[in-house]
């Protein structure tokens, strides 16, 4: 079966990537992937999917026009010729609504993952473009949206597919629970468009002293602006995840990487303005803390004092390993089942 999985996003990738390298692997499927024109995005895909049949689809430059024009409406069309010069059989995503389109009008099926059904407008097209929307336990079953009891990062960060490795300090000269790791999100995308940039640059000077900060830090523009001795990364970082997970704790402007951290079992701090149903599944399991940006300063203290109680970081990450769906083999079942 002819196979296409869409990326446009470093989060599909790493959601994805198992899944596409399993499926790849086999002598009943050819695996296309396509993925979005976006900031370092295709260095990334090159590096993570090497071997892989990889090809470059619309564009996404940031602004409100380049979104609809460039990052949906030509990415339609590219994909829909991709499709039917391949004889791509069916389509997998994340929250995909140009691949979406185009497997509907050649009436292939297609099955996407979203974890953000707060997006009312995108749950609609999902429901017409969609032929299964996969979510965490946030929303009701129907015909379509079907639930897995995980969030969506466990696909890439589960003990069976992620071990960190100490090396990933000595590059930084750092020391395990010793730093705090933070990220920093452009304000240019259209979740975050209504968000104030740099929340975390207006709080630097409240971090507790004594610990370093690593920052990945999405506008490189503003880098100067950060205290001078923060340790402003260059992505993309040989294995991101293990810096995050040897960090004390998590300071984060956007969603993803703060459920990230939170599954490596790091107490994360979400200080955006998004209020998510999915980051209420790790709060509600004491890894995701979301405050607002001035309340940062004292949660750390307090946190560095050993005044907040956290769960042991192994105990919680096997804890999850045995309640939580492995995301990789649902969309791998999900493949075969349609073969």
């Amino acid at each position: 079966m002819n196979i296409i999985f869409d990326i446009a996003h470093p989060a599909h990738l790493n959601f994805l990537k198992h899944a596409i390298y399993y499926l790849d692997s086999s002598d009943k499927h050819k695996v296309y992937v396509t993925c979005l024109r976006r900031g370092n995005l295709p260095i990334i895909a090159k590096k993570e999917l090497d071997g892989i049949d990889l090809t470059f689809v619309g564009k996404h430059r940031g602004t409100f026009l380049s979104i609809i024009f460039e990052a949906n409406i030509r990415k339609f069309i590219e994909l829909l010729y991709l499709s039917i010069k391949n004889n791509i059989q069916f389509g997998v995503a994340l929250g995909s609504i140009p691949l979406g389109g185009a497997l509907k009008l050649l009436g292939k099926k297609n099955i996407q993952f979203i974890d953000d059904t707060e997006r009312k407008k995108h749950v609609f097209l999902l429901k017409i473009f969609s032929t299964t929307t996969f979510t965490p336990p946030i929303t009701e079953e129907t015909k379509i949206f079907k639930n897995f009891n995980a969030s969506k990062e466990w696909a890439y960060l589960s003990p069976k597919y992620f071990k960190p490795k100490r090396n990933i300090l000595d590059e930084l000269n750092l020391k395990s629970k010793k730093y705090f790791f933070v990220r920093e999100v452009s304000t240019g995308s259209l979740n975050y468009a209504s968000q104030d940039a740099g929340l975390i640059l207006n709080i630097a000077n409240d971090f507790p002293k004594g610990l370093k900060v690593v920052l990945s830090l999405e506008e490189k523009s503003l880098a100067k602006y950060y205290p001078k001795e923060w340790i402003i990364l260059e992505e993309p970082v040989s294995d991101i995840h293990s810096l995050i997970y040897y960090s004390c704790a998590l300071i984060s402007s956007g969603d993803s990487m703060a459920r990230e951290g939170a599954q490596l079992g790091v107490p994360s701090i979400y200080c955006g303005f998004r209020e998510m149903k999915a980051n209420k599944i790790l709060a509600n399991l004491g890894m995701v803390f979301e405050m607002e940006p001035d309340q940062v300063g004292n949660f750390l203290h307090r946190l560095v004092q050993g005044n907040i109680d956290i769960e042991d970081q192994d105990s919680f990450r096997n804890r999850l390993d045995k309640e939580w769906d492995d995301l990789t083999q649902l969309i791998i079942s999900q493949v075969e089942s349609n073969e």
